[in-house]
């Protein structure tokens, strides 16, 4: 695969954790985790790693009342860390979906059958297409499976294997996990035969190794495994066996991929999460997570990057050169130096284009010139299409986009709308409502327990009112209601009132790996009226906890 367009990290902007990948019918696809939200379980597809498609989501309406997602705990359940594989000419994808109340499902009339069968398979399934992710058959849930981030391990003989993660039974020390393997049945989805446990995590102490993913080469299994959790702290190190049960030795030079020690103010942190494909030219690439931050706070969740694999001494070697996960990586497989002007990213939307905007990718900016922090403002509104919209159970009349920049805003008309939000969770958000009755508008945060209202004012006639995610700061405005609708592009022929826009915020400079340190844009966006601004800090998944990212959301009146 050897492309014209470099990649440009993330190659998908906001709320895309846990991202697994392969090659398939000419191209990469990938799949990423999506907890509550439907559509679900986001797929991408590309020829090049530079430029990606939505190719669709294998979790509709339909499958995620069969995944009983209706019935989550909390914002931070539902379907995690999936993989995705080919099987034969079939597709794929295995996860788990954590936290159901059964309990609740049963009394609202679900079949005891199947609430059993997810019980049994600890909310491990899988789901599988025959027409190239067109639609999607299951779940299949996968008898005696424990823990979760699974993986689907098929052999050269055939055999295949489930590989996943849970806690360990006789800890050494607090959160020891285990990577397990046991034979899987494909015909009945039931796993048969012994444990093998493979793997701790490459440091003595080392928490919550997941996320495994095994590959075979040159007569050699490599296990590719995070540890750390998916914070500061995040890692990702490998090991290798003549056998797929072990044992397992580690990399000498584990771990093999992190910014851990780069302190937190770089502004790409968390890197771990690892999957790695090899295209048809035989060039090896890994995905991985990682987070942007701003003065080291994170808004936008946990995106994918993209890096080159190369191996040393039958050894995996992690986007090899300094170590970094790069902004820039030239698709021939070697590592293009920071550029600085004309960097043109190529996004799921087109890279700037006027394509539609899918559910598990709202609008990334467009272009960036890196080589001057004083270039005029520029902004960019659309309207999310009520098809390409997301929804969770837990808040079912509100529709949402992911935020997928450091200065991004949400629209709101008072005439339709009931409110607005930029929210991390059900308990942290901020918040703008309208009171048809009274004609008055307040601007409104909520961080956990903390509820306060910043301004209460009447509304204006002919008056659009944003919240304003803007680097490190929010920001409650006003302006005409006409601003900004000339330009903004639908997403699709559905209507919908939800209406966002984008800054091209500026930067203080280029870190190492050749990302720009974002700042707080001090340009407005034209004819807007600030009313009221505050630290978004709490909006934070470093402030918030978990590890989501930030949804901009309306409830229509």
């Amino acid at each position: 695969m050897n492309g014209t367009a470099p990649i440009i990290n993330p190659v998908l902007h906001g709320f895309h954790p846990d991202p697994s990948w392969m090659w398939h019918d000419g191209k990469a696809w990938l799949v990423t985790s999506s907890f509550g939200l439907v559509p679900g379980l986001p797929i991408y597809t590309s020829a090049d790693l530079a430029h990606w498609d939505y190719a669709g989501a294998a979790i509709d309406a339909t499958v995620a009342d069969r995944l009983f997602l209706g019935y989550i705990a909390s914002d931070e359940r539902g379907v995690f860390a999936p993989s995705i594989r080919a099987l034969g000419s079939a597709i794929v994808i295995v996860s788990t979906v954590v936290s159901i109340d059964s309990r609740r499902a049963l009394a609202d009339g679900a079949d005891p059958d199947a609430i059993a069968a997810m019980e049994r398979a600890n909310g491990n399934f899988a789901l599988v297409s025959h027409d190239g992710g067109a639609t999607w058959d299951g779940p299949y849930w996968v008898d005696g499976a424990t823990g979760n981030d699974p993986d689907l391990f098929i052999d050269e003989d055939g055999t295949a294997w489930w590989v996943g993660s849970h806690q360990s039974a006789n800890p050494r020390w607090p959160y020891q996990s285990d990577i397990y393997m046991r034979r899987l049945d494909l015909d009945r989805w039931t796993l048969n035969g012994p444990e093998h446990v493979l793997w701790h995590g490459a440091m003595e102490g080392a928490t919550w190794a997941e996320s495994p993913h095994i590959v075979r080469k040159d007569g050699w299994y490599y296990l590719f495994a995070a540890e750390a959790g998916t914070e500061r702290r995040h890692a990702q190190s490998a090991a290798r066996s003549k056998s797929p049960i072990g044992p397992y030795q580690g990399d000498p030079c584990n771990p093999i991929l992190t910014h851990r020690h780069l302190g937190g103010r770089y502004p790409v942190q968390n890197i771990g999460h690892c999957d790695v494909l090899r295209d048809d030219d035989g060039q090896w690439w890994g995905v991985c997570l990682g987070s942007r931050v701003i003065d080291g706070y994170s808004f936008m969740g946990r995106e994918p990057f993209v890096f080159p694999v190369t191996w040393e001494d039958d050894w995996p070697v992690l986007a090899p050169g300094d170590g970094l996960v790069p902004r820039i990586v030239a698709t021939d497989g070697n590592r293009a130096s920071a550029g600085r002007t004309g960097e043109h990213a190529g996004t799921a939307d087109g890279a700037g284009s006027d394509a539609a905007i899918d559910p598990g990718d709202t609008p990334d900016a467009a272009a960036h010139d890196d080589s001057s922090a004083d270039r005029p403002a520029s902004w960019r509104s659309m309207a999310i299409g009520a098809d390409h919209t997301l929804h969770t159970p837990l808040q079912p009349d509100w529709s949402w986009a992911k935020v997928t920049e450091t200065d991004f805003s949400v629209f709101a008309l008072p005439e339709s709308t009931g409110e607005i939000r930029i929210q991390q969770n059900q308990g942290v958000y901020a918040a703008l409502r309208f009171d048809a009755d009274t004609r008055t508008a307040e601007g409104v945060i909520r961080n956990g327990g903390d509820r306060s209202i910043l301004w209460r004012r009447p509304i204006e006639d002919g008056k659009a009112y944003t919240i304003r995610l803007n680097g490190t700061r929010l920001e409650f405005r006003d302006e005409p209601a006409s601003a900004g609708a000339a330009d903004a592009q639908p997403t699709t022929t559905a209507e919908s009132p939800l209406r966002v826009r984008i800054g091209d915020a500026p930067h203080a400079g280029i870190a190492a790996g050749g990302y720009p340190l974002h700042r707080v844009n001090p340009c407005d966006p034209p004819s807007s009226r600030l009313i009221a601004q505050c630290d978004a800090a709490f909006l934070s998944t470093e402030r918030a906890g978990g590890y989501l990212g930030c949804l901009a959301g309306i409830r229509p009146r």
